[in-house]
């Protein structure tokens, strides 16, 4: 049992690094639009922020592993392995929200 709420505090905790880099990809595209290009240096080309980055990366990653493996073994819905698939760190937060609706953890 403690296992389990681990890894489900573990998850949460990926959940919350996917959302944060979809927060630093969104500032980004709005900096972007807006010419602010000492912020689009500093998120892309400052060593400290690209470990943070890196960090995150690697949460982000676990994630989207244990949304593939729940997909494998409940889902079986086609359209939602390619979306799952082929945008890695944009849907993973969003299907992980509909596997704790669905309780397939």
């Amino acid at each position: 049992m403690e296992k389990r709420k681990l890894k489900k505090k573990l998850l949460f905790f990926c959940f919350i690094a996917n959302l944060f880099m979809i927060a630093i990809y969104l500032s980004v595209i709005i900096a972007a639009f807006f010419k602010f290009q000492k912020y689009i240096d500093y998120i892309f080309f400052d060593v400290e922020f690209a470990n943070i980055r890196m960090f995150l990366t690697i949460f982000v990653f676990i994630l989207w592993i244990n949304n593939l493996i729940v997909w494998s073994k409940r889902d079986k819905n086609l359209g939602r392995f390619f979306i799952l698939f082929f945008f890695i760190g944009i849907y993973s937060p969003f299907y992980f929200i509909k596997i704790l609706k669905n309780k397939w953890q």
